[in-house]
């Protein structure tokens, strides 16, 4: 942490120059470009005890904490700035998920990580049937979506039977309900043509009608509308019976006849756990499998697109943003007690693989995108995931519903089952020893 005189003035009592402050602040700028983040610090830590109240530097050495994960520092220093400059340009945006994930690892401190998964009592039984959904967006009025006929309500038909006889069923809930509002993603002047998507809250209604149990709400539209959409989307949500997972101040442990499942969301964005802070991650599976029988982890990463259909090793980057090394992430969620990891974001299908007994869906494409985007080719393929897990989290049994998105979208079951042609090819390819055998029914096995 900063000393503790980073707030008084120096000791010597004279006022420091000007460019010796700068100089100090960009030092610590290059440092941490550099990804030198304890050089970094050193370096902001002399411009702040030349001038303890340097907005730049206070700025930015709460970015250096935040490389580091020390969330208590962040949330000091970034309360300074906001004393000092209230309509700072960009703390107000960023300062929630700190406070955010400083109670979260206060938590995981105080209450400890949980016994390890192999230590924890799994409970006999029947097995669960979970069934699973990627990207959903179900129109935006202002963006180049639009709205779908009969507000949506048959968005889900060709999948409204399987998901309302599954025990739980989920979906990727990419985009926020509201009703009015403009995002800071768009133009002063229009929102037509930026992706920021805000649904019509009654829309909450199609999910019900589906049968949708839990959404994950840790994704990259999620803050699209700020707190107000959080706010309004969570608010609709709840009052429908429809769990949310993801935001950090969240915890979501279903009862499926006496066995317990929990729900984790992870993202690369803002107030949800990150796929890119494994260590944390680790600790927030570990302790969810102390308290259910069966953890299921949903994750929002990775490259976008048709060129991004296969999971590379390492960290994925797309637009300049790091968004993960997935291969890293997932196994070690596994490792620490999730059950079912089940990925979306890149908007395509990926392959499946079986690590330690568990299933690992690294995407599962689009699966209601409404207007406006591109279902040519491989967008517009989409599964339905049916996964039914014993109550110790063993896989009992999968199954893909092949599907395909006709423009201007919402899945129908497709007769020439070509998703299951990809995820056979896309399996095999990038996980040649754990890939997921699938028959021409979509049925999985190892």
């Amino acid at each position: 942490m900063l000393g503790a005189g980073y707030l008084e003035a120096a000791e010597d009592g004279d006022a420091a120059s000007e460019a010796q402050v700068e100089a100090a602040w960009a030092k610590g700028f290059e440092l941490q470009k550099a990804k030198q983040t304890d050089a970094a610090i050193a370096a902001y830590e002399e411009a702040l005890r030349l001038d303890p109240d340097h907005v730049k530097s206070l700025y930015e050495v709460g970015w250096s904490y935040w490389v580091l994960g020390r969330w208590a520092e962040v949330v000091t220093v970034w309360d300074r700035v906001l004393a000092l400059d209230p309509e700072h340009p960009e703390v107000p945006r960023y300062i929630e998920e700190a406070r955010a994930k400083k109670k979260l690892t206060e938590r995981l401190t105080s209450l400890g990580a949980g016994a390890a998964p192999e230590d924890v009592p799994r409970r006999e039984g029947t097995a669960v049937r979970l069934a699973l959904g990627g990207d959903t967006m179900m129109g935006s009025p202002l963006s180049n979506a639009g709205l779908p006929k009969s507000d949506g309500a048959d968005l889900f038909s060709a999948y409204s039977e399987a998901m309302n006889a599954a025990d739980i069923a989920f979906l990727n809930l990419e985009g926020v309900l509201l009703d009015s509002g403009r995002s800071y993603k768009c133009p002063e002047d229009s929102d037509k043509g930026c992706y920021a998507f805000r649904m019509p809250v009654k829309y909450v209604k199609n999910l019900v009608d589906a049968g949708i149990d839990v959404v994950s709400f840790a994704n990259n539209h999620a803050n699209d509308y700020s707190s107000e959409g959080r706010s309004s989307t969570t608010g609709a949500l709840d009052s429908n019976g429809i769990a949310v997972a993801g935001p950090l101040d969240r915890e979501v442990i279903l009862d499926v006849n006496g066995t317990k499942v929990g729900v984790l969301g992870f993202a690369t964005s803002p107030l949800g756990g990150d796929v890119r802070d494994i260590p944390l991650a680790r600790a927030m599976v570990t302790q969810m499998a102390g308290k259910a029988d069966i953890v299921v982890v949903s994750f929002h990463g990775g490259a976008e697109g048709k060129k991004a259909q296969h999971v590379p090793e390492g960290t994925e980057t797309f637009m300049g943003e790091d968004r993960g090394d997935l291969r890293a992430f997932t196994h070690a969620v596994v490792d620490a007690g999730a059950d079912l990891v089940v990925g979306h974001g890149p908007h395509v299908l990926r392959g499946m693989e079986i690590y330690k007994e568990r299933l690992i869906a690294y995407s599962l494409g689009n699966f209601v995108t409404y207007g406006g985007f591109n279902l040519s080719g491989a967008n517009g393929l989409t599964v339905l995931l049916e996964a039914d897990l014993h109550p110790d989290g063993r896989l009992a049994g999968a199954r893909v519903i092949p599907g395909r998105q006709i423009p201007p979208g919402g899945p129908r079951v497709d007769p020439e089952k070509e998703s299951i042609t990809m995820l056979r090819s896309l399996s095999a390819a990038d996980f040649p020893d754990t890939a997921v055998s699938i028959d021409d029914d979509g049925r999985i096995s190892p």
